[in-house]
């Protein structure tokens, strides 16, 4: 395969992406769209999907008419699209569960799950607008704190459940 085979071959893959990204665009996930929350922040963010709408639609023609010149065997009606995935989050490298103990070492007052999160978001820059999102982490961090091994950390009794690490004031 030639040079100008394979860009034809790469560029007919950005093709089946913005198809993709066009499709994404005109039927979102259920999942956006299902929560109140959710579904504000997707609805004030119409302007932006409409703009990006308009410019893959402008440029999908150009870029078929490219690899139809780079691949004159390329058939442009059995073009597959591509589906975006979620974009990536910036998970920490020692894991959101190894980012809450972290926060705990440096704590000077027992934590709630529900600030823990809150420290994550505001250290690590995640968006914690939405339900789900928030949910995610508070998952993340619950699930973390009740399968380490519970040396290292106390879980204070009450309503909510607030957690501290330990100190040699607090051994038993």
């Amino acid at each position: 395969m030639n040079e100008e085979e394979r860009l034809g071959v790469r560029l007919a893959k950005i093709y089946c992406r913005m198809l993709g990204e066009l499709e994404r665009l005109e039927h979102p996930p259920k999942r956006l769209v299902r929560l109140i929350p959710d579904r504000e922040a997707y609805e004030a963010a119409a302007p932006e999907r409409e703009a990006r709408r308009e410019v893959i639609l402008e440029a999908l023609p150009h870029v078929a008419y490219v690899v139809k010149m780079l691949n004159s065997a390329w058939d442009q009606s059995a073009a597959e699209p591509i589906r975006p995935k979620e974009p990536r989050r910036g998970i920490p490298p020692q894991g959101v569960a190894g980012a809450a103990l972290d926060i705990l070492k440096e704590a000077t007052q027992p934590l709630t799950i529900a600030e823990i999160v809150e420290m994550l978001g505001e250290y690590f820059g995640y968006d914690l607008t939405t339900v789900a999102e928030r949910q995610r982490y508070h998952t993340a961090v619950n699930n973390g704190l009740m399968n380490i091994y519970r040396q290292d950390i106390v879980e204070h009794p009450g309503s909510p459940t607030r957690w501290s690490w330990r100190t040699d004031d607090d051994a038993d």
